[in-house]
């Protein structure tokens, strides 16, 4: 909460990615994540609202990633789940992305960003 209210306002922009969406709404629905998992319509009704805020901007996977992602999955020596990153990290390179709050801050170090940390930690 302390994140939205702290880095996801004022004068930088915010790219919301279509991408974290799925994977946000995955976990809301997730009863290893939850005790009371989110049901299908309240999980896409939350992804729903974080998508309609007009202050933040919204990204998604473009055709322009798939040459850099697949030349970067041919040449890594991370594990195979490491894609699913790396398409993020890609898709938000291209829109321009430039520092990064994630919870997963050491998986995406080596893709370009000025900056890259985990909102939990700070």
């Amino acid at each position: 909460r302390r994140f939205f209210e702290e880095e996801a306002v004022g004068k930088e922009r915010f790219l919301l990615c279509g991408l974290v969406l799925v994977e946000l709404y995955m976990q809301l629905r997730n009863p290893a994540v939850f005790k009371k998992p989110k049901t299908a319509r309240e999980a896409a009704a939350f992804r729903d609202a974080l998508h309609s805020n007009p202050a933040w901007e919204f990204g998604d996977y473009e055709p322009d990633v798939a040459k850099p992602l697949w030349n970067w999955a041919a040449k890594t020596k991370t594990g195979f789940r490491h894609i699913i990153d790396a398409r993020l990290a890609f898709t938000l390179r291209y829109h321009g992305v430039t520092h990064f709050a994630t919870a997963n801050a050491k998986h995406f170090e080596r893709f370009g960003f000025e900056k890259v940390w985990s909102p939990m930690n700070a």
